[in-house]
């Protein structure tokens, strides 16, 4: 069966044999044909065999579907439906991302055209890991290949192909050059940097336009990248509100306008992205004092989403400790009385159980997810926090209001420094108070209230 040919590469971790698992040849192809046209067998056994045999297996070529589907028979069309519904994306797409992590911690090159068969085969898969696979696997008579990632679809194809032009330097100075006109922010960013690497002032000056990015990480990284390269500032700082930052960007694009000489090269963001677009890695579930069980786990990554279906019960808190950061939220809520939040400098209480009123087994600061009232602090447990000088009772409402419509997306930003918390919503100041300044775990809690989080960011900040 098609499953067994996946598992047994997975155990072989050949990453060749990983991504030969995910790709059709003639032999796999007659025996997709075979199966679709078993969809319409007089027997019931014949058919569902075929019908399990085709949920389970990985990659179907869409020639395959597309005959399926406009097949004469009723039934063959509506499994083929249910196949292209609840196929086994989610599985192949596991075990191409183990190829492609493999590719990035290995040296094994001359695989980029099976990678890209795979991905033009219509498989997903995280933005930085397919960059850090083009840059590692590429090689300069891969040009026309990477050419043809940088037309794809897929903002992952088109970032891989970005960074494998670096790779081959001189010749994907062109892919970059196309690159850098791309629709989406994240390939532009790739494409910048690789020019810039190679040398290229316009890499350099595609990557100020991040500068006035409304995403605090695209900043950060603009930020990060032109002091790398040119060893100026200019006092600019990606996290000051947008009139602060404005003049020191004039003055950043000024001095790009000019004649100047590269210095150095953009090397990896001291970001964290603690929330990986795939999977919980990094996180445990927290219920109410207690580690909820595996089953009992209501968050989901579906799409690059993260989703609390507010279901309950069931926060999520971080590993590790962090202390002096930047913290970046992008969320969403969809209906008025979405509420969640976010918890700062959390001291977990392992197994003692929840005693009153939002107890929870540890103490934290929260910031409140709530339309309305989203920047809202509360104290959680024994958690102490003043306000202008004075102790925080239970709750401090946000100093202004911010305009938050529903099913769209607002970026909370924590900046979380000796001790110091402040609250920004959408770029404005909305809350600020005093806590302790013990490193602390970070925490999303879950209000029985449906909410999205694509980005769970943190930089830094200590030293």
């Amino acid at each position: 069966m098609f499953c067994l040919s996946i598992l047994g590469a997975q155990e072989n971790e050949s990453p060749e044999a990983l991504l030969d698992a995910l790709l059709p040849n003639a032999r796999k192809i007659e025996e997709f044909d075979r199966l679709v046209d078993d969809l319409g067998a007089d027997g019931f056994k014949v058919r569902k065999e075929a019908m399990d045999r085709l949920l389970e297996a990985p990659l179907i070529p869409d020639r395959v579907l597309q005959r399926g589907l406009k097949s004469e028979e009723p039934e063959i069309r509506a499994r083929v439906r249910e196949v292209i519904k609840q196929g086994g994306i989610a599985r192949s797409e596991a075990v191409f991302r183990r190829a492609l992590e493999l590719l990035a911690a290995g040296e094994e090159k001359g695989l980029l055209n099976k990678v890209a068969a795979v991905l033009e085969g219509g498989l997903t898969v995280n933005g930085a890991l397919a960059a850090r696979v083009g840059s590692k696997i590429s090689l300069p008579e891969d040009a026309e290949l990477l050419g043809r990632l940088a037309g794809a679809g897929s903002t992952s194809a088109r970032r891989m192909a970005a960074a494998g032009a670096e790779a081959i330097e001189e010749a994907g100075m062109g892919i970059l050059r196309d690159l850098l006109e791309d629709t989406e922010e994240s390939v532009r960013m790739q494409a910048a940097v690789g020019l810039a690497n190679l040398g290229q002032i316009a890499g350099a000056r595609g990557l100020a336009e991040f500068l006035d990015s409304e995403s605090t990480v695209a900043r950060i990284r603009a930020w990060e990248g032109l002091q790398a390269l040119t060893g100026r500032n200019f006092g600019y700082s990606p996290i000051d509100r947008p009139d602060i930052r404005k003049a020191a960007r004039q003055k950043w694009e000024e001095f790009l306008k000019g004649e100047f000489v590269l210095k150095g090269r953009v090397g990896e963001s001291r970001a964290i992205a603690l929330f990986n677009g795939r999977n919980l890695a990094g996180w445990t579930h927290y219920r109410r004092g207690n580690e909820v069980a595996p089953n009992e786990g209501t968050w989901k990554v579906e799409d690059g989403v993260l989703r609390c279906p507010g279901e309950g019960p069931g926060d999520l808190r971080t590993n590790a400790e962090f202390e002096d950061y930047v913290l970046v939220v992008s969320y969403r809520a969809s209906q008025p009385v979405a509420d969640g939040g976010i918890g700062v400098m959390m001291t977990p209480r392992e197994g003692q159980p929840a005693v009153g009123f939002r107890r929870d087994g540890g103490d934290y600061l929260e910031v409140q997810l709530l339309p309305g009232r989203s920047g809202d602090l509360y104290k959680i447990g024994g958690f102490q926090a003043k306000v202008e000088g004075k102790e925080l009772g239970f709750a401090q409402r946000r100093m202004r209001e911010v305009k938050e419509p529903l099913n769209e997306w607002h970026e909370m930003r924590l900046e979380v420094r000796d001790g110091l918390v402040r609250v920004y919503l959408n770029g404005l100041l909305v809350n600020e108070a005093v806590g302790h300044e013990k490193p602390g775990r970070i925490l999303l809690r879950e209000e029985r209230s449906k909410l999205e989080f694509r980005q769970v960011t943190l930089l830094p900040v200590g030293g």
